[in-house]
């Protein structure tokens, strides 16, 4: 099975120069600090399209690559589409991008399969999902062998314990594979529907507080505390992908995050065009270490 782009000649460029063109301009516009661990288990990306979230993506992925941590990937996708209350698994096959195909990592699949009871294989509820997708090609660009265990994750508590599950699995037979979690943060403005801080500057300015609540959970590593504050606050859209992401990272041996950039749509469009936009959604970079 072979799943198609959904978003490439939206979110991304769907023709292959233009794709690989602007790949590379990502990877190369970020630096790795130079004061990075040298162990990293994991990460977080945003999932917009990439003149928005693009460069934030890419700089958790090349610091994961920096240190030997983009070869096996399992990656936990948000879930827009409201596919059930279960980790769901794209577990044979590959994902096409613009620049080739991106193969399934089958053996992780089906050892993760057989030992996290909560997850279940559907590569059909994948095919309109592109919180996965979107890191895709960046991958490629840093690693072409590169091979997944695409998940997408509900926000539910059961992230937290799927996530514990799969660290621990990872931690005893699979210690090269490394975790990352898709989400974007606040979705604040009358396009959203949320405005809970009023319009205008002081409207951006209580979307970036809210980003600074979810931020600090993470910060702290605490997945269920994810989980409780997205309900509350709306402040992550792939919740589970988070809370997941963290639990799994906690099992394998993480004990701290660093966030490695922050920004917003508002803020990346200020910077292009001069102009500040009424809506905005937030992005980070993050790494378990």
């Amino acid at each position: 099975m072979k799943r198609q782009p959904y978003r490439a000649g939206s979110f991304y460029q769907a023709n292959q120069e233009a794709c690989l063109r602007e790949a590379r301009e990502l990877i190369e516009s970020v630096d790795v600090p130079k004061d990075l661990p040298s162990r990293l288990y994991g990460g977080i990306v945003p999932h917009a399209g990439w003149m928005f979230s693009g460069k934030t993506a890419a700089a958790t992925l090349k610091a994961l690559h920096s240190r030997g941590r983009l070869n096996r990937v399992v990656i936990f996708g948000a879930d827009h589409w409201g596919i059930g209350s279960s980790g769901v698994v794209y577990d044979k096959g590959a994902w096409i991008t613009p620049l080739g195909e991106v193969g399934i990592d089958e053996e992780l699949a089906e050892e993760l399969l057989e030992n996290c009871p909560q997850l279940r294989p559907d590569p059909d509820a994948h095919q309109r999902e592109h919180s996965i997708e979107v890191q895709l090609p960046i991958m490629q660009v840093l690693n072409e062998n590169v091979r997944v265990v695409p998940i997408i994750m509900p926000p539910t508590p059961e992230a937290v314990r799927v996530g514990k599950q799969i660290g621990e699995v990872l931690k005893r037979d699979f210690s090269d594979v490394t975790v990352i979690g898709s989400t974007d943060l606040t979705h604040y403005g009358p396009q959203y529907g949320f405005m809970p801080g009023g319009g205008g500057l002081g409207g951006l300015e209580w979307a970036k507080n809210n980003d600074r609540r979810m931020l600090d959970i993470i910060e702290k590593m605490d997945a269920d505390g994810v989980i409780r504050e997205a309900s509350t606050h709306q402040n992550a859209c792939g919740a589970g992908a988070v809370a997941a992401t963290v639990s799994a990272c906690k099992a394998m041996g993480a004990t701290r995050a660093i966030t490695l950039q922050y920004t917003t749509s508002a803020d990346v469009i200020a910077q292009l065009y001069g102009s500040r936009d009424e809506n905005a959604v937030g992005y980070a970079a993050i790494v378990f270490a």
